[in-house]
């Protein structure tokens, strides 16, 4: 994906020509103009495919879909396709971790140690404690290192990985803002060890009874409901769906020293019930997060280092403040994995959308892609919200 300015402005300049074309010609779900224009946005960002579900007031509105969720055999994306949804993954880790806290049942402020059952600590600050606060935040001081990529394809323990001065930012604990995917996916490991149960039991206990149908186990998941995904630029086939479904192991059990690459990404849902959790974010869900909770899930710690766009993190959620993408403040967060670039948005009124898609164009301005700043544009038009 292109990160930094210069490989930015020619990943654009590349994109008319070198891109993928689209293959699909209508967008389906609102009025006829609607469409015409949501049609026009995501050609212009060479949308594969897509789903797009709005909600208004905190409550669901239309679901917009275009393009194909496969082209090998042609397969046109619906409400009920299932996507990968890549880093929204934190925030629906987020939303669990809080649901149990709000039930008494572990405190952000814990040291991780104390869920591991051994000790973690930064070498190079060896006596500050890490917290799960810190993990939720990116501001652990733990980092993505060569080790923790290399067990992509070779799996490694957890603790072993954990022993690597690597693995660490020469920071205090809590400093520093460095958004990390080994750090988010310690998370998954943390619950399995303090609960003696799989990450993907706890979150089908918790939200199940919701109606929300999220999985981090895609063995679970139907033949042919989850999308494929493309990259636009260079176009090229990355992540078959199905053939994700057939070679992955079933999470019937907990792994805490192997299942820290659950939580981070890999979270398989569709449009609309990205959608329902995302409300849980806005309202706490009839008890379902406590005041507290919410207060703690919304509100920012530390800024993005990226100065192009406003926007700074919290606890599975980042804040963007700026008048030159949208006229209020937005909650929200992405996903980029496999050239798929998702979203999700909402404002203090319960407005936004959650946007899924299989292969669209990478670009982005600071840390916001640029998929995402169209769609927040269209929805948003001054102080109206239209979805």
């Amino acid at each position: 994906m292109p990160i930094g300015k210069r490989k930015n402005d020619l990943y654009g300049l590349a994109m008319p020509l070198l891109g993928k074309p689209c293959k699909w010609k209508d967008v389906q779900g609102g009025s006829l103009e609607e469409n015409k224009q949501l049609a026009s946005l995501m050609k212009k960002r060479h949308a594969v495919g897509a789903a797009v579900q709005c909600f208004e007031k905190g409550r669901l509105t239309t679901c917009f879909t275009a393009g194909n969720a496969s082209l090998s055999p042609a397969t046109p994306v619906s409400e009920t396709t299932v996507f990968r949804t890549a880093s929204i993954a934190k925030t629906i880790t987020a939303l669990l971790v809080f649901r149990l806290q709000t039930l008494h049942k572990l405190d952000v402020r814990e040291d991780i140690s104390d869920f591991l059952g051994f000790r973690v600590s930064n070498p190079y600050c060896p006596g500050a404690p890490i917290t799960l606060a810190m993990l939720m935040n990116h501001s652990s001081s733990i980092i993505d290192s060569e080790a923790y990529f290399a067990s992509f394809h070779r799996p490694r323990h957890l603790k072993r990985l954990l022993s690597d001065p690597g693995a660490f930012l020469a920071a205090i604990p809590g400093s520093q803002f460095k958004y990390s995917n080994f750090a988010a996916g310690l998370i998954g490991s943390m619950l399995e060890s303090r609960f003696s149960t799989s990450f993907e039991s706890l979150v089908q206990e918790h939200f199940s009874p919701l109606n929300i149908h999220v999985t981090f186990d895609p063995t679970t998941l139907a033949p042919g409901t989850i999308a494929d995904s493309w990259r636009v630029l260079p176009p090229r086939f990355e992540f078959s769906g199905e053939g994700r479904r057939e070679t992955s192991t079933p999470l019937l059990l907990p792994d805490p020293d192997s299942h820290y690459l659950l939580s981070s990404g890999n979270a398989y849902l569709t449009a609309a019930d990205l959608a329902k959790l995302t409300l849980l974010a806005f309202n706490g869900g009839d008890g379902f997060l406590s005041e507290e909770c919410l207060s703690l899930l919304k509100t920012p710690a530390h800024r993005w280092p990226e100065k192009e766009i406003n926007m700074s993190h919290g606890m599975g959620l980042f804040r963007l403040e700026d008048a030159s993408v949208c006229s209020r403040p937005l909650f929200g967060h992405q996903g980029f994995a496999y050239g798929a670039v998702n979203g999700l948005f909402f404002d203090e009124a319960g407005n936004g959308f959650a946007s899924l898609n299989s292969g669209v164009s990478e670009q982005r301005i600071g840390h916001l892609a640029l998929i995402n700043r169209d769609l927040i544009r269209f929805f948003w038009k001054g102080d109206a919200f239209r979805g």
